[in-house]
């Protein structure tokens, strides 16, 4: 402490010299007005820098709440574009858009999955099918409380009922095992008229899909020697490489109209 006033003492004049300057810089703020607005403009630049910055971390970390909130707001606008979309084909109510995020995705093998972070407990059962904002994304196969594992459409397993766009002339959609954005769909019948650029929905047949979700867009085609049906090959409109935020579908009339149709075989 000593030592530290001796210091003091040694320095007492330029002490002395910085507190006179500090004053005299404060009264030349308050005296003129050109200075005190620059001032409180730097000031306010420093606050707003400092501001930004902290809600720009504070929005980084509402990040997950805010796009789960946007997810369900999505699945409930899909709900009712569907309704008024597809009134005459589907009662109210009938069907139901489940947001959920894809947590693993398989895309390099032959039969390929993906798990999705809702299961049992959020309504998620096996046979429903799975979507993106772009198109299909594969079927449920397998569920378990918070969790449910699905048959990704890249998968030899995988036969989805489709349809040309603009006609009721169906065939099934198969992965060709190789490209992941490249599929084939079989058994389309020859009379119907196809077009290269034309769009493949799904065809609301197995009603694990509703009719019209979009597919892919037709690259070529070609008849199959011997049967009366084309081999269409198509671009997928979804990238199955890179899957985040997804939609199950729920069918609630979906287990009526399978006994029905088991019935009738």
């Amino acid at each position: 402490m000593i030592k530290l006033l001796r210091l003091l003492a040694t320095k007492k004049s330029f002490l002395l010299f910085v507190l006179l300057e500090l004053i005299a810089f404060i009264l030349i703020i308050n005296a003129h007005d050109y200075a005190k607005t620059k001032t409180h403009s730097f000031n306010t630049e420093i606050s707003g820098f400092v501001n930004n910055n902290l809600n720009g971390i504070h929005h980084y970390f509402e990040l997950d709440k805010i796009n789960d909130s946007l997810q369900t707001q999505n699945a409930r606008l899909l709900t009712e574009l569907t309704r008024k979309k597809d009134q005459n084909l589907y009662r109210e109510d009938q069907l139901e858009y489940l947001p959920a995020y894809v947590i693993s995705n398989q895309y390099k093998f032959d039969n390929n999955t993906i798990l999705i972070n809702k299961g049992d407990e959020d309504g998620v059962q096996p046979e429903m099918g799975v979507i993106n904002s772009n198109g299909i994304v594969g079927v449920v196969q397998q569920t378990s409380k918070h969790f449910a594992k699905l048959v990704s459409v890249l998968n030899r397993h995988s036969k989805i009922s489709v349809s040309l766009k603009n006609t009721r002339h169906t065939g099934f959609l198969q992965w060709n095992h190789t490209d992941p954005n490249i599929f084939s769909v079989v058994d389309m019948p020859v009379n119907a008229k196809i077009t290269q650029g034309d769009t493949i929905v799904t065809s609301g047949i197995s009603n694990i899909f509703p009719k019209g979700i979009p597919v892919g867009k037709i690259i070529n085609f070609e008849k199959v020697p011997g049967l009366k049906s084309y081999r269409i090959s198509i671009l997928s409109f979804t990238d199955m490489t890179n899957l985040d935020a997804v939609y199950v579908i729920k069918n609630k009339l979906k287990q009526e109209f399978d006994s029905i149709s088991n019935n009738r075989k």
